[in-house]
């Protein structure tokens, strides 16, 4: 399952349930890779032991004018074709102007003499590793659910995160490169043997619903909209579904921070001691997926940069619930490639297509040692 964990804005905590899920998921022996595609800030590494197997850099192919082939004013045919305002014709020459290319190539095809050549930029680091989950976090759950190849072993989960170069103003290409993993390989079931453990791919996205949230959301199987209960909160919730709604993405609300923002709504909006975003999704019907409630230990917690998931007895028994749910849909061998039908999620089912085949271990390039020179061209 491929689940997205995404925001209106910044600050509600969707990185805090990521993380915490994943690990919790984990925990009970399922088969996790996070993803931490907001670029522009990747943190989720602070709340979970990484250790880095691979370093690569994240380039884009940008033109270069040959000006010894180049036509000049006679042509200006790659200038009139730039949709992006990268290329200008200046004087007697092509300039180039390279981070404002988005490097789709037009140039180069209209070129009637083979005077754009190729160059590159760096857009930034994807950075891959695993984490070791502790595995108290699993206490009190099916051992069906355990890990039978790694007895007693530590639980692990695969990471990966993308860092954005200082001053690069295109995080698209990035956020693709972090998202371009295969995922965990699940055995095999067998008729009449425990149910084994499921694959999860959770992506920490970016907050907002600009040009990187929408590509980081892309093709999920479940968008969760984390929201905590404020004004400003129920403001922006509101803007994430309406594009999860463009998009046609199956989608439910994740309220973080329950009670926090009780009879913080303006007046009139709300009765007095109600909560703006539950009245909102009740009134939309938007499904609200998971509570989990407002705790000071857990606040403290995740300020040190500790999962929160063990902070309260409360705090634990809400991500329990969400994980539980989240097994059950992904256990659904009637709909395995859409999880949704029939739990009540708003969006439009069956536009997610099927699930890719599952690629090998050696094929995700995490589990080697780490390595500092390579390079990858991102797409747009």
């Amino acid at each position: 399952m491929k689940l997205a964990i995404a925001s209106g804005k910044g600050g509600t905590g969707k990185t805090t349930v990521a993380v915490n899920l994943a690990a919790l998921l984990s925990a009970r022996g399922h088969l996790v890779a996070l993803a931490d595609c907001d670029v522009e800030e990747p943190n989720a590494h602070l709340f979970l032991p990484v250790e880095w197997k691979t370093r690569e850099h994240c380039t884009l192919p940008v033109p270069k004018v040959n000006e010894t082939l180049c036509l000049g004013a006679t042509c200006r045919r790659c200038v009139d074709a730039c949709r992006f305002k990268a290329l200008a014709f200046m004087g007697d020459a092509v300039l180039d102007f390279p981070d404002l290319c988005h490097g789709c190539g037009l140039c180069a095809l209209v070129c009637p003499t083979g005077a754009m050549t190729s160059a590159t930029r760096l857009v930034g680091e994807v950075r891959g590793g695993i984490a070791r989950i502790r595995p108290a976090m699993g206490n009190g759950i099916d051992p069906a659910e355990k890990d039978p190849a790694r007895p007693g072993a530590a639980p692990t989960l695969r990471f990966r995160d993308g860092v954005l170069r200082i001053g690069e103003a295109m995080a698209t290409p990035l956020i693709k490169a972090v998202k371009d993993v295969p995922p965990p390989v699940a055995p095999v079931a067998r008729k009449g043997v425990a149910p084994g453990p499921c694959v999860f791919v959770i992506r920490d996205c970016p907050p907002g619903v600009a040009c990187a949230a929408i590509n980081a959301v892309h093709d999920a199987d479940l968008l969760l909209l984390v929201a905590e209960p404020s004004p400003f909160g129920l403001h922006d919730l509101r803007l994430a579904v309406g594009l999860a709604r463009h998009l046609r993405l199956p989608h439910a609300v994740v309220l973080n921070r329950a009670g926090m923002g009780t009879g913080m709504s303006p007046p009139g909006a709300t009765p007095a001691g109600g909560d703006p975003v539950r009245d909102w999704a009740a009134r939309e019907g938007v499904p609200l997926f998971g509570v989990i409630p407002f705790s000071r230990a857990a606040a403290e917690c995740g300020a040190t940069g500790s999962l929160v998931h063990d902070a309260a007895p409360e705090v634990r028994a809400a991500y329990t619930r969400l994980a539980d749910a989240l097994v059950v849909m992904a256990r659904d061998t009637r709909r395995p490639c859409r999880p949704w039908e029939g739990m009540g999620l708003a969006g439009s089912a069956g536009l997610a297509g099927p699930a890719r085949p599952a690629g090998s271990a050696e094929e995700t390039g995490e589990a080697g040692s780490a390595t500092g020179g390579k390079e990858r061209t991102c797409g747009r």
